[in-house]
């Protein structure tokens, strides 16, 4: 794991989720945890992602990440 990797997720799911921080962010903190995630930060998350990592990533990969994690796991497979 590459702790640029890391940090750059963060950064982007502080920037999408403005109570989140260093102190209480979780990599494992579930999509259905978060208080406004719904498919229109989905649809965000997804887009800066690809921008940040110059990937594309398909309608049916979007559906699966539901975490920080799931969007490392993603972005580490397909760099």
């Amino acid at each position: 794991m590459s702790s640029n990797t890391n940090t750059e997720i963060k950064e982007i799911f502080f920037q999408i989720f403005p109570d989140s921080n260093e102190s209480n962010f979780d990599w494992k903190k579930k999509q259905n945890e978060y208080e406004n995630w719904d498919s229109f930060v989905q649809l965000n998350l997804i887009t800066m992602l690809e921008e940040k990592f110059d990937i594309s990533i398909s309608d049916d990969d979007s559906i699966n990440i539901q975490s920080a994690e799931d969007a490392l796991n993603f972005v580490m497979s397909n760099k």
